[in-house]
Parts: structure tokens; C-alpha cells; sequence
């Protein structure tokens, strides 16, 4: 590309993107006047005062709760990494000739991968009735799903070499898969351990919003009582214990990659993962059937209400086709205006939180703050937005970019600190100031990886703007709540399938662009 051609296409970038923006702002305002933003802005802060003084009586009340959260998120990464690594194999292209297996699982799990967890819970409660087990099953199959994701694509990296020099000696498959494989993805298993325990205990924490378990359930009760010193400490309590477990998350995450092992401490290790992790997993296994708590009978008639649904999920009621359209695009607008004016926010955020670009001390209060941002579930938020603005679109998208901001804010971060000293060193000699030579230098240096962050993070709203539809904040996730609480299991696999379309077609979408922009 020439300079002449170069030029063009930034200006065209630039025109379209400023043209993009000043599209969704157009569009919010004619929904929503400044009239109804300051009168929605006073109910919350009338809402937060209501908040103050907390109530601290409940307390022991939600020790109960807690280990329902804590007890779910655990157990259901412990055994979804266990069955993941089971299935791995099949989902792999690595030990067997006959590839079109994993291509059909694969295809499945991503197919799968598209419900957000709170629909599986809602249905799962609709079929066996409110309780631990809908929630614990929920985040298990989601736990599977990502799990299985990250795996894969790790397994799929090993030395092909390796396996045929095995496979040449007449090793065995599960031989060659347990010390060819496994032994290499040991690092990484961890890792997706935690991550999924990460994950694990912020969906936990609001199963109870469709009754499936967990502090959520509190939450919600309080919140329908108009209970707000309550709210604020069952909040405070949700917020300590996610940061809490990132923390112990992060611990050991970052353990296993820098630990140096001498033979002794190899020994142990080895001893540890040979008896340990067979005593880990039995132990889970008995704990769980004993902590789920459902009865024989309410399993068997929940097993009978799923072949009813069966049934209905094979035979989509297509009548109710433009109702899911109109819907599902309310769903793509909330996710996608707020992932744009969060991607903006993070632009400046991330220079702020940099403590290469900003300065060690300054940058620290403003990476609190940002975590504190991360650290909220957006259901959360929205549910407090929405005794603000009331039902619609506005409350999701607010809670949604903060949410958003924290995330993007966090991953750019992290790369702008990973910066050479070297690219740092050469904008201070141009004689710039440290912001300009950000925006000027840095930002379109690196320009690539926000806009990978950037369409991540869109893939992921449109999952969570359908979750907050569930809770009155607008879009296709109200429709779906409506619809599984009266059964209507046509109309809900019109809406799945809507969903799902929608969701893989913009993955693909966000790959090409992906690719276009890496080149």
C-alpha cells in the first residue's frame, strides 16, 4: 500500500467510525430525552442513599447462601475439567485418523456454547424445580463448554512428531495420550482451571436470580422488599468474595509458570497429582451428590418434563419468527452501543491504569477503581439501573458498559505494559508529552490488539445482554424468560435458534475482521 492509498483508508476509517458513533448516540437519544436521564439518575441516587446505613444484622443469615455460591463454582470446575479432559480425546484431530468425529463435536459444543448460562438455570429450574441442582448443572455444562474450547486448541498444539515416535513403539492411545498429551498440558490444565473457577463464581452468584441456588436468591428477595441497607451488604459480600477468588485465582495462576522445580520437590508433586487428584475427584463426586440435594422422584419428573421438552426444541414455532427478530436486534444494539462507548472510555482508561505511560502512583488508584468495575456482575448493575430508568434497553446498557470498560480497560492494560522500554524511550526523545505520544504513537502501534479486544468483548455482550433481558432490562432475554416460565418450548427453540444463529454469524464476522486487521 502506498502512502497516498494509506491516507485514504485512515480517513475512511476515521469518517466511519465518528459516522458510527454519532448513529448510536442519534439513536439513544430519540429513545430517551434528558428529561428522562435526570429523572432516572435522581431515583438512583435516591436509591443508593436508601442503601446507607448498612444492615449488618443479616449477616450470619448469608453464610448459608455463600457456601451455596462458593460450593457450586468450586465443584462444578473441579468435575467439568474432569470430564473435559475424558472427552478430549474425541474433540481432538491428534490421535485419531478419523476426523470427521471431533469435527462433529466440535460443531456441537459451539452450537452449545452459545446459550449463556442463566437460560440453561431458568430451564433447568423449569424441569426440576428450584434449587442447588439446576444451578450447580447449569454452570457444570458451561464449565464443560469453555473448557473443552481452551483444550483443544491447546492439545492441538503439541508436537505431532512426538505422538508418532510414540505410536511407532506400539504405545497405546491412552498411553500416548496421558504422557504425550497430558503430561504437556499440565501448565495449562491449571490454568483453565482457575480461569473457569473465575467465571464459575460470578455466574454462581446470580443463579439465584431465576432460582437456581446461590446468594443471588437472597439478593433478589431483598431487592423485592425494598430492602436496600440489605441489598448493599449482600452486594459488598458478592463483591469481596469475587475479588477474593481472582486473587487466589491470579496466586496460581502465576505459581505454576514461575516455580522452578529441583528433583525432590518433583517427587512430591508427582506423588501429590497421583494420589491427590483421585482423592480430589471421588470427594467432589460424593460431595456434590450429597450437597444438590434432589430427591429421586423430582429427578425422574424432571427427566420426564425433559423429553416434553425434546420434543417442543425439535419443532420451532416459526409464526413466532419477527417477534424474535424484532427482539434479538434490541439485543444487538444494547451490546453493541455500549461495547463502542466502552471501547472509547477504555482508550483513556487503559492510559490512565498504565503504570509504564502514566506513572506507578497514579496509575494504582485508577487500577482499584477499574477492578472495582470488573469486579461487579453486570446483572447487578442493571437490576440497579433498572429501579432507576425502570424496564427497557437503558438499564442494560448501562450496566453493561461499565462492566465493559473494567474488562477492556484490564486486557489493554496489560498489553501497553508489556511495551519494550525501548518504543518508550524512542517517543519521549521525539520531545512529545507522555499522553500525545500515546495517541499518536502507541495506540495506533497497537491498534490491532484493541480492536481484537474490542469485538471479544462484543462476541460476549450479546450473551449478556440476553441475560440482562431476563431480568426486565429489555431484548430477546425477556421473551425467553416469559416463555420457559409457561413451557412454551416451541416458541423457546425459535428463540434459541435465533440466538445462536445470530451469535456464530457475528463470530465469524469478528474472526474475518480479525484477521483483516492482524495483516
Amino acid at each position: 500500500m502506498n502512502l497516498k492509498n494509506f491516507i485514504i483508508k485512515k480517513s475512511i476509517t476515521k469518517l466511519a467510525s465518528l459516522s458510527f458513533i454519532v448513529l448510536i448516540i442519534f439513536i439513544a437519544y430519540s429513545q430517551y430525552d434528558t428529561k428522562t436521564f435526570s429523572l432516572g439518575f435522581k431515583r438512583i441516587q435516591n436509591l443508593l442513599g436508601r442503601m446507607y446505613p448498612v444492615d449488618f444484622s443479616i449477616l450470619p443469615e448469608l453464610k448459608q447462601p455463600i457456601i451455596e455460591t462458593i460450593n457450586i463454582a468450586l465443584f462444578s470446575s473441579v468435575l467439568a475439567l474432569c470430564t473435559t479432559l475424558i472427552l478430549l480425546p474425541i474433540l481432538t484431530n491428534v490421535l485419531f485418523k478419523l476426523k470427521i468425529i471431533p469435527k462433529i463435536f466440535s460443531a456441537v459444543f459451539s452450537i452449545f456454547r452459545t446459550m449463556p448460562f442463566l437460560i440453561i438455570a431458568a430451564i433447568l429450574v423449569s424441569l426440576f424445580s428450584t434449587g442447588v441442582f439446576s444451578g450447580f448443572v447449569s454452570i457444570y455444562l458451561i464449565n464443560i463448554l469453555t473448557s473443552a474450547k481452551l483444550l483443544k486448541e491447546y492439545a492441538e498444539e503439541v508436537e505431532i512428531k512426538q505422538l508418532e515416535a510414540m505410536e511407532s513403539l506400539g504405545a497405546s492411545k491412552f498411553i500416548i495420550y496421558k504422557n504425550a498429551i497430558l503430561s504437556n498440558l499440565k501448565p495449562q490444565v491449571i490454568s483453565v482451571y482457575f480461569l473457569t473457577l473465575e467465571s464459575s463464581i460470578r455466574g454462581a452468584s446470580v443463579l439465584g436470580l431465576v432460582g437456581a441456588g446461590g446468594i443471588g436468591q437472597r439478593l433478589w428477595q431483598e431487592l423485592n422488599h425494598l430492602r436496600y441497607d440489605r441489598v448493599s451488604i449482600i452486594i459488598i459480600t458478592l463483591v469481596i468474595l469475587i475479588f477474593v477468588i481472582d486473587l487466589v485465582s491470579y496466586y496460581f495462576r502465576n505459581l505454576q509458570n514461575t516455580s522452578q522445580l529441583n528433583f525432590e520437590k518433583f517427587l512430591l508433586r508427582r506423588n501429590v497429582v497421583k494420589f491427590g487428584i483421585p482423592l480430589i475427584i471421588v470427594g467432589s463426586i460424593l460431595y456434590v451428590t450429597n450437597f444438590i440435594n434432589i430427591s429421586h422422584e423430582r429427578f425422574i419428573i424432571g427427566l420426564k418434563q425433559l423429553n416434553v421438552l425434546a420434543k417442543g426444541i425439535i419443532n420451532p414455532d416459526l409464526a413466532y419468527v419477527p417477534k424474535m427478530l424484532s427482539e434479538l436486534f434490541v439485543s444487538i444494539e444494547i451490546a453493541l452501543s455500549a461495547t463502542i462507548f466502552a471501547a472509547v472510555t477504555a482508550i483513556f482508561t487503559s492510559y490512565l491504569s498504565s503504570v509504564n505511560l502514566f506513572g506507578k502512583y497514579k496509575a494504582l488508584g485508577v487500577k482499584v477503581f477499574i477492578n472495582i468495575l470488573r469486579t461487579f456482575p453486570p446483572i447487578i448493575v442493571a437490576l440497579i439501573f433498572f429501579r432507576g430508568f425502570g424496564p427497557g434497553a437503558i438499564s442494560s446498557f448501562f450496566a453493561l458498559y461499565i462492566y465493559t470498560v473494567g474488562v477492556m480497560t484490564k486486557m489493554y492494560n496489560e498489553v501497553l505494559e508489556g511495551i519494550n522500554n525501548n518504543v518508550l524511550l524512542m517517543t519521549k526523545s521525539l520531545g512529545l508529552g507522555s499522553f500525545i505520544s500515546y495517541v499518536k504513537i502507541i495506540f495506533n502501534g497497537y491498534f490491532p490488539e484493541f480492536v481484537t479486544i474490542v469485538l471479544y468483548r462484543f462476541e460476549s455482550n450479546i450473551k449478556n445482554s440476553t441475560i440482562l433481558g431476563m431480568v426486565g432490562a429489555g431484548g430477546i432475554g425477556h421473551l425467553l424468560v416469559n416463555n420457559i416460565e409457561y413451557r412454551n418450548w416451541n416458541r423457546i427453540s425459535t428463540l434459541l435458534i435465533g440466538l445462536s444463529l445470530s451469535i456464530i454469524i457475528i463470530e465469524n464476522i469478528s474472526y474475518f475482521i480479525r484477521m483483516r486487521v492482524k495483516k
